[in-house]
This record gives C-alpha cells, sequence and structure tokens, in this order.
C-alpha cells in the first residue's frame, strides 16, 4: 500500500515513468515524491495481483494504468517500458482534476473564466491543426508522434492569422442580435500584446501535463501521452459530429488494425 501511494503520487504529478527515458534525462526525486527510475522499478517488479489492485484503485476514479514497450510505439527504447497514467474518456473524473488550475494559470490580468477558457479552446483547435490536418494525421495515427512538431512562434503566428481571419469574417456577425458572436467578441477585444504570452502560457500548461516535451529553443514535440489523449478524447468526445456510418466505419477500421 505505501509504494502504491508512491507511485500514484509520481504519476499524478507527471503523468509519465519509463524505465529507460527517451531523452536519457530521468526525473529526481522531489520532497514526498519518488524520483521516476524508483517509481517504473516498482511498476516493472510488481506482480499481477499487485497490478491488479492498483488498476481497480485508479479505476475508481476515473483513471487507467497503459503500458507500452518498443513494439508498441517508436520512440520507446529496446527492452523499455512506460507506464502512463490516463483518463477513462467514458468515467467521470474527480473534483481534484478540475480545469480551475489550467484556467488560472492561462488566465491574463483579470480576466473572467470564460474569457480563458475560449482562448485555451481556440489555441488547442489550432496546436491540433498544426500537429494533425497540415500533415494530414489523423487522431488514431498516434505512432507518429515523434513527428509531430511545433514552435511556440509557430502557434503564435496561426493564432494572429486566425485572429485576422476572424476580423474579417466576423465584423458582420457582431452586427447582428444573434448571441454566438459573444466568442467573437472575446477574441476581438486582443489587441495583439497578450498573444505571445497566452501562446507560451499554453504551451507551458501542455509540457507540465506531458503532452509536449521541449526539443530545441522553443521547438515542441508531441509526446505518446498526449498522442493517446487526444486519440482517445476525440474519438469518445467528438463522435457526436461524426455520422453514425461513418463512426462506425472508424471502429471497424481500427479494429482491423488491432486484429492484424
Amino acid at each position: 500500500m505505501t509504494e502504491m501511494g508512491e507511485v500514484y503520487a509520481y504519476l499524478l504529478r507527471h503523468r509519465i515513468a519509463e524505465t529507460r527515458a527517451q531523452s536519457g534525462r530521468r526525473r529526481a526525486s522531489q520532497a514526498g515524491v519518488l524520483s521516476e527510475r524508483d517509481a517504473a522499478t516498482i511498476l516493472k517488479e510488481a506482480d499481477e495481483q499487485q497490478m491488479a489492485d492498483f488498476r481497480a484503485f485508479l479505476a475508481g476514479q476515473g483513471l487507467l494504468l497503459a503500458i507500452y514497450d518498443s513494439a508498441d510505439y517508436p520512440g520507446i527504447p529496446p527492452g523499455g517500458q512506460i507506464y502512463m497514467l490516463l483518463r477513462n474518456p467514458e468515467a467521470q473524473l474527480p473534483g481534484m482534476f478540475s480545469q480551475q488550475q489550467v484556467l488560472q494559470r492561462l488566465k491574463i490580468r483579470h480576466e473572467t473564466k470564460e474569457t480563458t477558457a475560449v482562448w485555451f479552446l481556440h489555441l488547442w483547435l489550432l496546436m491540433l491543426g498544426l500537429l494533425y490536418t497540415r500533415t494530414n494525421r489523423s487522431l488514431s495515427d498516434v505512432s507518429l508522434y515523434q513527428n509531430a512538431v511545433l514552435s511556440q512562434e509557430e502557434l503564435a503566428d496561426t493564432l494572429r492569422q486566425h485572429l485576422e481571419s476572424i476580423r474579417r469574417s466576423g465584423r458582420d456577425a457582431l452586427a447582428t442580435e444573434d448571441p454566438e458572436p459573444r466568442q467573437l467578441a472575446i477574441l476581438l477585444s486582443e489587441k495583439g500584446e497578450d498573444i505571445n504570452r497566452r501562446v507560451k502560457n499554453f504551451i507551458d500548461v501542455l509540457v507540465d501535463a506531458s503532452h509536449l516535451m521541449l526539443k530545441g529553443e522553443k521547438i515542441y514535440q508531441q509526446t505518446l501521452l498526449g498522442a493517446l489523449e487526444v486519440e482517445q478524447t476525440g474519438l469518445s468526445h467528438l463522435r457526436h459530429l461524426i455520422a453514425d456510418d461513418i463512426a462506425r466505419q472508424v471502429i471497424h477500421e481500427e479494429a482491423v488494425d488491432v486484429s492484424h
């Protein structure tokens, strides 16, 4: 039980524990938290019953423990294993996993939660466009995560272009009595000086959540955890946007891929 609690504390903070770190660098122990090496060793040496108990413990909180090795995805060193704490997209997360911490870190000055949430949504979708759409990559192409790279400047420029496009197309909408342009009003109030700050805060949050990792000077790569969560969240929570016959075809193709 003590080791379970220590591993749980580590995974809550870092989400990922690798027996052989891809970057060659390992997270050292911190106050009240194991080192990555110790957390991964405990998980690797646990027997089937201990792992079953740990999974049951996580399941009650809407969480999953995923385990992969080099045969599953590229980027995992031969002989290495990676343990990841994932959300169960079908379960309700407890209050401790609320959006408040993210919104607080993204907030600029005294803006409302609604304003912060609108900016997060647009930055998130623009980031997905850079990581997926521009390379014609689908959500299920998890194994291509190492090729999913963007720079902080690139995301900032994409946001500027997005805002300019909204300015050109949103003026007529703002002139109507339609309540939907509320988001447009929030975005169009941006004067430009806060764009770099918003983008930096957004990327910092995703790095801390292990969805992105630093690869160079303000250059970031998607992590395996980030790719898996985008796939799970997208296929689960965006399924209502896909026609039933297309959704069934997607599920069928995924099942065929797994069987092969």
